[in-house]
């Protein structure tokens, strides 16, 4: 007799609030990871909202890790070519590209657009 009671009150718990209580619980705990997990991928410069909505459908608690473990999306800047002795470097004002040309010339044509553009003497040290 005692098991059957111990059953009944098993049941009204899966069946009631308790069965409720559990799955919000869940969806609170997916939905805090969620917003973890883009604060971590925001501050590393990934894309939070994608880490966001990966994390709540998929991920859940697990995410913010996964979001620790990803690189940063910030790509190391490439060191400035050195100007060789004898040349000046200028940068074509119409497509961004950078030209060497011996410090004796007064002009130089753009190696990408082809622009033909005139420069001042170097100056003599």
């Amino acid at each position: 007799m005692h098991g059957r009671g111990v059953d009944r009150r098993w049941e009204e718990n899966m069946n009631g609030s308790f069965g409720l209580a559990s799955v919000l619980s869940v969806m609170l705990i997916w939905v805090i990871a969620a917003a973890v997990t883009a604060v971590i991928a925001h501050q590393r410069g990934r894309n939070p909202l994608v880490f966001f909505l990966v994390t709540l459908f998929f991920l859940g608690p697990v995410g913010p890790g996964f979001a620790l473990v990803a690189r940063p999306d910030v790509a190391p800047e490439p060191e400035p070519r050195k100007v060789a002795d004898g040349r000046r470097r200028f940068v074509c004002p119409r497509c961004g590209a950078e030209s060497d040309i011996p410090e004796a010339d007064t002009g130089y044509n753009c190696w990408r657009c082809g622009e033909k553009r005139k420069v001042r003497p170097a100056k003599a040290a």
